[in-house]
């Protein structure tokens, strides 16, 4: 890896740092040059503006979140005595990481004008609700859940119940677990059926 790469790396850690710690809007390019032991135009060399260092965060948190779903939410796993209660389960906490950054940076995305944040993250809902289709249609198949919504259907209420739960206890101020939210376990509640509990 050259120094080019190894510097825009280190400048994303320190944004996804600086994110954690002061939420994505304390996120500052002058933030972070101090924190580099840069100088603001040094950073300008790297990327383009504080939208395009936001994006490049969201995108390493999602390939992180993308890897770890090959080896956690495997369905052929769970006629072998791995429930998927438990699947689902430590999936879904991996967003509960860093105070939940990965769903704020996709939120800020969201209401950013900036195109490089909002190509980023569409990519992520993209190509996540693309994987989660494809996990529920193998659960479908293997005949390990009973619901008959179509998989497509079953991504977007996941995607729906992991977003809206996260932003009302953002508003309300409440600590947020995503296991404990009221919309997982109904969410768990539809997918259930006799072989999946039996595989408990």
């Amino acid at each position: 890896m050259n120094d080019h790469a190894m510097r825009e790396q280190a400048i994303v850690a320190t944004a996804i740092d600086l994110a954690e710690d002061r939420g994505v809007a304390g996120v500052t390019t002058a933030g972070l040059a101090r924190r580099l032991h840069f100088t603001e135009a040094a950073l300008y060399r790297y990327f383009p503006g504080k939208g395009a260092i936001i994006a490049a965060a969201l995108r390493h948190l999602a390939e992180r979140l993308f890897a770890t779903m090959l080896l956690e939410l495997m369905p052929e796993a769970i006629p072998q005595g791995h429930a998927l209660q438990l699947q689902i389960q430590r999936h879904i906490q991996r967003f509960a990481l860093r105070k939940g950054l990965l769903l704020e940076l996709l939120l800020f995305a969201s209401g950013n004008r900036e195109e490089a944040l909002q190509i980023a993250g569409g990519e992520f809902l993209q190509e996540y609700t693309h994987r989660m289709t494809a996990y529920f249609k193998q659960l479908q198949e293997l005949r390990l859940t009973s619901t008959a919504t179509p998989p497509s259907e079953l991504a977007r209420l996941w995607v729906c119940q992991l977003l809206g739960g996260y932003v009302r206890c953002r508003l309300t101020r409440e600590p947020w677990d995503p296991v404990d939210q009221a919309g997982f376990q109904a969410f768990l509640t539809q997918l259930q059926s006799s072989n999946s509990l039996a595989a408990s």
